[in-house]
């Protein structure tokens, strides 16, 4: 789970702990436990040979590798919910640190299966998620079938066809490149 400044830190405090003012420390932890009880921790990998992708879009950087592990993370909908509620009470500091722990949160899930794969697997591409480097968000979609697979048709997760944008907020739909074919 995210250190407490990192997650301050996504949230606009970028000054030292010792420096926050009266209340916000402790409003920030309170944060940080509920969203500790809030989130649903979910990592899904599924590995394929270049030739088991098909068509799927790539982007330049994973172009010319041999085999693919497509990636889904998820914290659940808990705190996407309970962000919209702080909002509906007019309470956006709240929602905001919980949403902000959120991308933390999930960012480091993201970060602890790239080490572990990258431990059993050797060197790879970065890890890469649609919406980056010119690479459109839509791809989300057809990504997420192989993330999750493509003969699971109940998916814990859902994308907007028309935007790219992942259902629940906190999730990430991402690939690695293993093995660069040689020409």
């Amino acid at each position: 789970m995210p250190r407490l400044k990192a997650y301050l830190a996504r949230s606009g405090y970028r000054s030292a702990l010792k420096d926050m003012k009266d209340g916000e420390l402790a409003l920030a932890k309170e944060i940080y436990i509920e969203a500790l009880d809030l989130a649903e921790p979910l990592a899904v990998v599924n590995d394929y040979e270049r030739r088991e992708l098909g068509d799927i879009s790539l982007p330049g950087k994973l172009e010319g590798c041999a085999s693919y592990s497509a990636m889904l993370f998820s914290l659940g909908a808990g705190l996407d919910l309970a962000a919209e509620a702080y909002f509906g009470r007019d309470e956006p500091l709240r929602a905001l640190l919980l949403d902000s722990w959120g991308s933390e949160a999930v960012e480091c899930l993201a970060e602890n299966v790239d080490e572990r794969l990258r431990a059993a697997r050797g060197r790879g591409t970065t890890r890469f998620a649609p919406g980056y480097g010119g690479f459109s968000v839509r791809h989300n979609a057809e990504w997420l079938k192989l993330a999750v697979g493509e003969d699971k048709p109940e998916r814990p997760v859902s994308v907007d066809s028309q935007t790219g944008i992942i259902i629940p907020r906190k999730s990430i739909i991402c690939m690695i490149g293993w093995d660069t074919i040689e020409d």
